[in-house]
């Protein structure tokens, strides 16, 4: 199955126990395409999310609230879903990817003359939009679970592929970006990872194809390690791991399991699933079936 196709390289590695946090941690990552782990070709594989579920080894974990492609507004209506509001009531920790999909699409990139551009007042009303919907994710989180560890994922630049002259002024939306996540996470008592500058403005060898932003698995490691620096202090993850992660899957493919899968439920969780379009989300697993898919 694929969901322990993914997950199968968790037994290698021991846990790390976080900040006040039982023996028994209950993960799952919300968001957009990165919490879901789509690499720069479509796919969907070991991403952050699955990479620091391997460092801490969570009694259960799922990234089936991360979708590709949702802008804050819709991972709101993710979390206040049915399935949602029950992964959120039983989770210990929560990380969140979400806010790129509404800056994102308004940049255009024209990745073989390496030119960036964008309209500023359009950019400046999306990110408002970002910062008020950010703030009533969080909200809508705390009321469902008010001892769940929020961590908010920050965002590396996604163009190092361009010339250097149109890195500043995308870059600074994105530092806009970044700062409205986190004070929008301090106020409501969560944690941000901040993950810039690990991949810096020139970061090739982490976002590789010059016409699509999503990280490879090294850039993923930036990342889970940047989140395992603020909730473990002294921790990281080693880029041996690397090569031990299993293959990608083909976005498309996972998109046609999902709808294999519509065909058998009930009705009313049928109807609930396909408003969720291009789903991409992979569920995680309880600890004993990861370790009986390693045997």
């Amino acid at each position: 199955m694929i969901r322990r196709a993914l997950l199968l390289f968790f037994f290698v590695f021991g846990s790390i126990a976080g900040p006040g946090q039982a023996a028994a941690i209950h993960y799952i990552a919300i968001g957009d395409s990165l919490a879901a782990g789509q690499t720069p070709n479509r796919e969907i594989g070991a991403g952050y999310a699955d990479m620091i579920a391997l460092a801490i080894r969570p009694d259960s974990y799922s990234k089936e609230l991360a979708i590709p492609g949702y802008t804050v507004s819709q991972v709101i209506s993710q979390v206040e879903s049915a399935a949602g509001k029950k992964a959120i009531q039983s989770a210990d920790l929560i990380t969140i990817s979400a806010g790129a999909n509404d800056l994102l699409p308004l940049i255009q990139n024209d990745p073989k003359r390496g030119l960036l551009t964008f309209n500023a007042v359009t950019a400046a009303f999306a990110l408002n939009g970002v910062r008020e919907n950010y703030a009533l994710l969080l909200e809508k989180i705390k009321a469902l679970n008010p001892q769940a560890h929020i961590y908010a994922m920050g965002y590396y630049f996604p163009y190092p592929h361009v010339f250097d002259q149109h890195k500043p002024a995308v870059s600074e939306q994105l530092d806009l970006l970044n700062q409205i996540i986190k004070q929008e996470a301090e106020r409501a008592g969560a944690v941000f990872v901040p993950v810039t500058d690990r991949f810096g403005l020139d970061g090739v060898e982490y976002v590789p194809n010059p016409g699509d932003v999503h990280p490879n698995g090294a850039g993923y490691l930036q990342m889970a390690n940047a989140f395992l620096a603020v909730y473990a202090p002294g921790t990281k993850l080693p880029s041996s791991i690397l090569g031990q992660l299993p293959k990608p899957i083909p976005l498309a493919d996972l998109i046609k399991q999902r709808q294999r899968m519509l065909e058998h439920e009930p009705k009313q969780e049928k109807k609930a699933a396909e408003e969720t379009d291009q789903t991409a989300a992979v569920q995680g697993c309880t600890r004993e079936e990861v370790y009986a898919a390693a045997l």
